[in-house]
């Protein structure tokens, strides 16, 4: 859990250091969570936050399988019709966080439009 946070903290002010808006974090739908949403220019950026301490468990985006495609399309959805703001331009990254040994983050990698079209 402390790692998750770690990483989720790094890829909020690695994307705002890069002009995104961070709309929200952390935000649970019927459908479920959504790491971080912000916005860059007119376009809405959901971004799913892997933070990963070593490879063990495979590499951090084959754990964005066609499941977790769909469950991040479904709350995304019900987040932004729940808002009024569907339709809109929106947009699928990841940021992959490496942490070192004691959970401090060493490098960031944003992968943008993870999920195509």
């Amino acid at each position: 859990m402390a790692r998750g946070r770690a990483g989720e903290q790094a890829a909020a002010l690695f994307l705002s250091a890069r002009g995104y808006r961070v709309l929200a974090k952390n935000q649970r739908t019927p459908l479920g969570e959504l790491d971080i949403i912000c916005r860059e220019g007119s376009e809405v950026v959901v971004v799913e936050v892997k933070a990963r301490c070593s490879s063990t468990y495979g590499e951090a985006l084959e754990a964005i399988g066609p499941r977790k495609a769909r469950r991040l399309r479904g709350a995304a959805a019900w987040w932004l019709c729940d808002r009024g703001w569907f339709p809109c331009p929106l947009r699928f990254d990841a940021v992959v966080v490496a942490l070192d040994g004691q959970g401090v983050p060493c490098s960031i990698e944003h992968v943008k439009d993870l999920l195509g079209a």
